[in-house]
């Protein structure tokens, strides 16, 4: 018997639902255990769902696995990529690169520090950085590439006379930075606290862009006057 165009939209409803409850939960146990160490069927009984749902829905753990990553890293990207060209408008102004990079820095922390799910991300990603499981270009191509080459541009348009190379040094060390603050942060609110060097999230932000502000205007200073003039010339 045909069905009713309501319970095709309840059915559909349904499996939309369980994709996405399978995709919290896959989240959250890979994180927690890694990836060879989470089954199926874990997944599936916290999921409250049947233990064919994983293929049905993603044709295996891999997969599913795959797109827990597709799924965070997409709005990371876009959020990451946001906070600096936003920051970037008006392009004026002598404190315009600590602008930028105070944008871009609660953009990149406050997701990992203040949403739920901030410290499965953090753990889900250092567990793939020190056990891939993922094509290695997939992360780089999907989130690190883009937001670093936004960044990038931002330090050499906002630090006239800076070479291109120092100003994407300048952007891989400020995501250094935030990546240890995140990690950092997050430790000291698992032990209560007791992380003498971690202060609050503003302080931090604003130690960290002066520190970089200064770190890149001091590439452009050490570099020969010429070679200065004809960067800024480019730039």
């Amino acid at each position: 018997m045909a069905l009713s165009a309501k319970q095709v939209s309840s059915r559909i409803e349904l499996g939309a639902k369980t994709r996405e409850r399978l995709l919290d939960v896959g989240e959250r146990l890979f994180a927690r255990n890694g990836f060879a160490a989470t089954s199926v069927r874990q997944i599936t009984r916290d999921a409250r769902c049947n233990v064919a749902a994983v293929n049905y829905h993603f044709g295996g753990k891999y997969n599913l696995y795959r797109e827990v990553f597709h799924r965070r890293l997409a709005v990371l990207r876009e959020q990451r990529v946001t906070s600096i060209r936003q920051a970037m408008t008006p392009a004026t102004g002598t404190r315009a690169l600590e602008r930028v990079l105070t944008a871009f820095a609660n953009a990149f922390l406050e997701p990992l520090l203040h949403e739920s799910h901030g410290r499965d991300l953090i753990e889900l990603w250092s567990r793939e950085m020190l056990d891939p499981v993922l094509p290695p270009d997939m992360v780089a191509t999907e989130i690190m590439r883009p937001v670093q080459q936004m960044l990038t541009d931002a330090i050499a348009r906002f630090t006239p006379g800076v070479m291109p190379a120092e100003a994407r040094l300048c952007a891989l060390a400020v995501v250094a930075q935030l990546v240890q603050v995140a990690h950092r942060m997050r430790r000291a609110e698992v032990t209560g606290g007791r992380d003498s060097d971690v202060r609050s999230l503003a302080t931090v932000v604003n130690h960290l862009v002066r520190f970089s502000a200064a770190g890149a205007r001091a590439c452009r200073e050490s570099m020969p006057r010429q070679t200065r003039v004809q960067a800024a010339a480019k730039g």
